[in-house]
């Protein structure tokens, strides 16, 4: 049985509370729909995936912040349940945390956003946070900001491997990372970044800046990586999509919990497509996060 330290994954990154409703239609302006089911949950890129470790069994702590409200309140209530530590978020008087309407097509699962942004000021690291993240096995990271530049930094610097979610593309991409291990990078973001270029492409422009692993994920079609100069595609598990919410994040997560383990590329794809695959079975980011033994169970009906 591995033995992790006290976090083995620190994560620094956004959290929010998702409001999620199944709808039959997108409703026009001037009209209505009736949702057939509604949730209310946190939800995160990097927040999701500690809570996905989590419930593998991995030790996580989250570095960010929420404002006073009784969303910030819910959030840092939810992370706890979960066993994810607290002890850097930081809670901020006055201020409102971010939310945000998910809107889920009923018979395809794909979905919808409206985001009201968090009133919170940025977060400034600590030497608390900086303990944390050098003390670590892994950093997680969903934005290329000032802040997860430094503690990227931080991490390179003590033997820390430094994981990316790269879901929105910012200027400062590429001062990022040259402090990152793997890169799992959205097609939104490739997009962006790079329009019009191939995944395959844009895995070798990575791995051309210094990334260890390049990852582009592609929803239902599955992801294609990049490591040790030889790209390959993986196909995604076919399942019953309920919701789709939360699905990289639950890819993310299960790929740290493979690199924690010392897999192979390969069986830490998936791995995570596992993971990930299984989560769109319910609805909401965080409802349908497996159990390891559920993880085993899944991947044993496909052997």
């Amino acid at each position: 049985m591995l033995q992790y330290s006290p976090s083995a994954v620190v994560g620094i990154g956004m959290s929010t509370v998702d409001y999620l409703f199944i709808v039959p239609d997108l409703p026009a302006f001037g009209k209505s729909v009736r949702a057939t089911e509604y949730l209310r949950q946190p939800g995160g890129p990097v927040s999701t995936a500690l809570v996905t470790l989590a419930r593998l069994g991995i030790p996580t702590c989250f570095i960010g912040k929420v404002g006073d409200d009784l969303d910030g309140q819910f959030i840092k209530e939810e992370f706890e349940k979960e066993g994810v530590d607290t002890s850097q978020l930081e809670v901020e008087l006055g201020r409102l945390s971010r939310t945000t309407l998910v809107l889920i097509d009923q018979e395809t699962g794909e979905r919808c956003f409206t985001t009201h942004l968090s009133t919170c000021t940025s977060i400034g690291l600590k030497d608390t946070d900086r303990e944390k993240i050098t003390l670590a096995k892994i950093l997680h990271l969903d934005d290329a900001d000032q802040v997860s530049i430094q503690a990227a930094e931080w991490a390179k610097a003590a033997g820390v491997s430094v994981v990316f979610d790269g879901t929105w593309y910012r200027e400062s991409l590429l001062d990022l990372l040259r402090f990152v291990d793997v890169a799992i990078v959205s097609d939104v973001l490739v997009q962006k970044w790079m329009p019009g270029m191939s995944p395959e492409i844009i895995t070798q422009k990575l791995c051309d800046f210094g990334v260890r692993m390049a990852i582009v994920t592609l929803g239902n079609q599955g992801c294609v990586a990049r490591w040790n100069q030889s790209t390959s595609a993986f196909s995604a598990f076919p399942v019953d999509v309920v919701d789709t919410t939360g699905a990289g994040d639950a890819f993310h997560g299960g790929f740290i919990y493979g690199l924690l383990q010392d897999w192979n590329p390969e069986k830490t794809i998936q791995f995570a497509s596992a993971v990930a695959a299984i989560n769109c079975r319910s609805l909401g980011g965080r409802s349908g996060l497996p159990t390891l033994e559920t993880v085993e169970q899944f991947l044993g009906t496909f052997t």
